[in-house]
């Protein structure tokens, strides 16, 4: 990536400030790296350990996807904020002439788009990670059981705030159709990610009941 990543710190700073970005979507990537970092440690439990032998490549591949997805996920933190910037900034761009008009709707169009584009990719990865973490519950390490549940929580939690914020940008696109299509995308999407949720949750619950 070329750029030091920033400090957790520092993001909160930031995010903490009145600055509208970062915002909500940058916040879901983070929730969402928490849920891979869980899973890195599951999975890390698992690798080596008697009684999970049948289990071991499958660990091992899980570990390095979720290795790979924080990446991911922090180059989508910072593909956040960008998008959110070109939105205001195709707001804040003059009007007092038809070309300028033009010129803005199309600017405006063009960075919903985009804004649309990043949290979708943000709530695919964060599904990943919760097919994953339904994966680590079933065949993970049974003492870090609750760790692969925390996961189910953060990766659900992450990707729906990341639709949250495509449904808000679906507002500012003129063209119905596509407005149309993502909010049966968006259905489709929250649904099945709530049968990988629930699915995951029985593990966890059956195997704490089982202590």
């Amino acid at each position: 990536m070329g750029m030091k990543m920033e400090s957790l710190d520092s993001f909160m700073i930031r995010l903490a400030s009145p600055s509208p970005a970062p915002g909500g979507g940058a916040a879901s990537a983070s929730v969402s790296i928490v849920a891979a970092s869980l899973s890195s440690m599951v999975a890390g439990l698992t690798i080596g350990k008697k009684g999970y032998e049948d289990h071991q490549e499958l660990m091992q591949k899980i570990l390095a996807r979720s290795n790979e997805i924080t990446g991911e996920l922090r180059k989508l933190m910072e593909d956040d904020e960008k998008a959110f910037n070109e939105i205001v900034s195709a707001w804040k761009l003059p009007r007092s002439s038809d070309h300028e008009k033009e010129m803005r709707t199309a600017a405006i169009q063009k960075a919903a788009k985009l804004a649309i584009k990043v949290p979708w990719e943000i709530a695919e990865v964060s599904r990943e990670i919760l097919r994953n973490a339904k994966t680590l519950a079933e065949y993970g390490n049974k003492n870090a059981v609750t760790d692969a549940g925390c996961a189910l929580e953060f990766s659900l939690a992450a990707l729906k705030g990341a639709i949250q914020n495509i449904a808000i940008n679906l507002k500012s696109l003129n063209d119905k159709a596509m407005v149309e299509s993502e909010k049966i995308k968006i259905k489709n999407f929250l649904d099945d990610c709530e049968k990988i949720y629930n699915a995951g949750m029985r593990e966890v619950q059956n195997k704490i009941q089982m202590e």
